[in-house]
């Protein structure tokens, strides 16, 4: 008995280790803009792009066997739990303190180590003609995910709080973490047009000389969203009545707008860099 008691036990300790294992791949609960959202941003900054700017994406992505640009932008997520997941997990946000209006990249994101610094390496690389194609790949594939993330605006929300995760609210009688209201309750409640629709109906704004600058730009927008509508006046507990989830929804929709042009923008210039 104590032999098969020894050994039943080794049984029930392996079977532990391959659950945790299994766990440990499976993508974190919460993620900026929720799968379906990272997806609909890539699928509408793809109807955005340039014949010659769509033939640059499909070559590049076909070298990671990414089926689409939409895809591509939850590979981060999908990572999350491996050992690459981990070493990404600083690059998906980004903190500016309560006191300050600004992103300072020595003292809010060392060595690029935040969310705004990953898309610079990004970039880096991108519109780099020399680079290897499948280093260029990989980082057009980073790229897309920083660039969603970077437009969440509670991934630029304080760290007193990470962004919201510490901080529950109530939604129709449901507990529920603030960063979690606007990653995907939101997205989930909204009804949005066709990727091609949306794209139709917002043509692409001009163009910029520095996206590097652009990008600390809208990341400090995205900061004073989440100050001004997600965090508003809220206290921890509150429930969130119609008239905050009504102009949540608006934000979402321009944030989610305007991350896919951007996205567009940038890969339409890498594209033409690399010509």
């Amino acid at each position: 008995m104590t032999v098969l008691a020894s050994a039943e036990s080794l049984l029930m300790h392996k079977l532990a280790s391959l659950i945790l294992a299994a766990c440990l791949l499976l993508p974190a609960n919460v993620h900026a803009w929720g799968f379906t959202g990272h997806e609909y941003i890539g699928a509408t900054a793809y109807e955005y792009l340039t014949p010659q700017a769509r033939r640059w994406v499909d070559s590049h992505l076909q070298r990671l066997d990414e089926t689409s640009l939409a895809s591509a932008t939850t590979w981060a997520d999908r990572v999350r739990g491996t050992e690459e997941g981990r070493f990404l997990g600083p690059l998906h946000f980004a903190n500016i303190p309560p006191d300050e209006q600004q992103i300072d990249m020595q003292r809010h994101c060392p060595n690029r180590r935040c969310v705004v610094g990953a898309a610079m390496n990004a970039l880096d690389v991108m519109f780099d003609p020399q680079a290897n194609p499948t280093a260029q790949a990989d980082e057009l594939r980073k790229f897309s995910h920083w660039i969603t993330d970077l437009h969440q605006p509670l991934h630029l929300g304080f760290a007193r709080d990470r962004g919201g995760n510490d901080t529950y609210v109530t939604v129709d009688g449901e507990r529920i973490n603030l960063h979690r209201v606007w990653d995907s309750l939101i997205i989930e409640r909204k009804e949005l047009p066709a990727p091609a629709q949306l794209a139709a109906q917002n043509p692409l704004p001009e163009s910029t000389e520095d996206w590097y600058e652009a990008l600390q730009l809208w990341a400090e927008e995205a900061n004073h969203l989440a100050r001004e509508y997600a965090y508003a006046d809220l206290e921890p507990g509150d429930e969130l009545d119609s008239a905050y989830l009504i102009q949540a929804k608006q934000v979402v929709k321009e944030q989610l707008t305007r991350s896919a042009q951007r996205m567009a923008m940038i890969i339409n210039a890498a594209a033409a860099a690399n010509q």
